[in-house]
């Protein structure tokens, strides 16, 4: 007669040779403790993590749920930020690349009737007009400056002069040149024979028209050449002398 057996406790079960009862059936079912699992794959990193949530006394699972979206609205908050700082830098003409952050070089402007324009605004034909009129107008305001302010120079060379950074001394100094090439073109009025003239100024007007007739030369190389000799230092330092006196 067949005896069924409830409510045992089984510690093992071997499988031998031959066994006492050959019909014997065992079903085995292994069950997953699904709360261990989570448990043993959790990092210690992680458990580092979701302690701020765990310590209010949130399950495991909340503590994950509310670590994602922190983590979500975090990124989000990174994000904007971001785009905020980007745009800072973009208004500020700075230029972003993979490189990293440098600054654009400035907008080329030009005059247009008082107003400053960008370059890149205007055509290209009406662009190269207006920067030929530009030149023009400098030039003009240089060529005006120059008249005015070495009246006895050559215009050109006056002129470059002007484009020049001068200081004040330099300035002087060229206007006191010019001052003095202005009176060698005054006539004279008188002049000594033996060339033993009074007037230091005279003196230095006669030998800079002898050596500029002689070497057949301009004024201000003439002056120059003079200025070199013994005798136009001489002269030169006499025509101050009696300027500071």
């Amino acid at each position: 007669m067949t005896t069924e057996l409830y409510n045992l406790e089984l510690d093992e079960v071997s499988l031998v040779m031959a066994g006492d009862d050959p019909l014997a059936k065992v079903a085995i079912i292994k069950c997953r403790d699904i709360e261990k699992e989570k448990e043993s794959t959790m990092t210690e990193e992680m458990k580092a993590k979701l302690k701020p949530y765990l310590d209010k006394g949130m399950s495991e699972e909340d503590a994950k749920k509310a670590y994602d979206e922190n983590m979500e609205k975090s990124v989000e908050t990174i994000k904007a930020e971001n785009e905020r700082l980007r745009k800072a830098l973009l208004d500020e003409g700075y230029k972003i690349t993979a490189e990293g952050v440098e600054k654009k070089a400035p907008e080329e402007m030009i005059d247009v009737d008082g107003e400053m324009v960008a370059k890149s605004a205007i055509p290209a034909p009406v662009l190269k007009a207006l920067e030929a009129a530009d030149v023009a107008k400098k030039d003009a305001v240089l060529v005006e400056k120059a008249k005015e302010t070495l009246p006895n120079f050559d215009e050109a060379v006056a002129k470059s002069f002007m484009g020049m950074d001068l200081s004040e001394d330099q300035l002087a100094a060229l206007k006191a040149a010019d001052a003095l090439f202005g009176k060698m073109t005054e006539e004279v009025g008188k002049t000594d024979t033996d060339g033993d003239m009074a007037d230091p100024s005279a003196k230095l007007d006669a030998l800079v028209v002898k050596t500029a007739d002689e070497k057949k030369i301009n004024k201000y190389a003439a002056y120059a050449e003079v200025a070199k000799t013994k005798e136009g230092k001489d002269l030169i330092n006499a025509v101050h002398y009696k300027k500071e006196d």
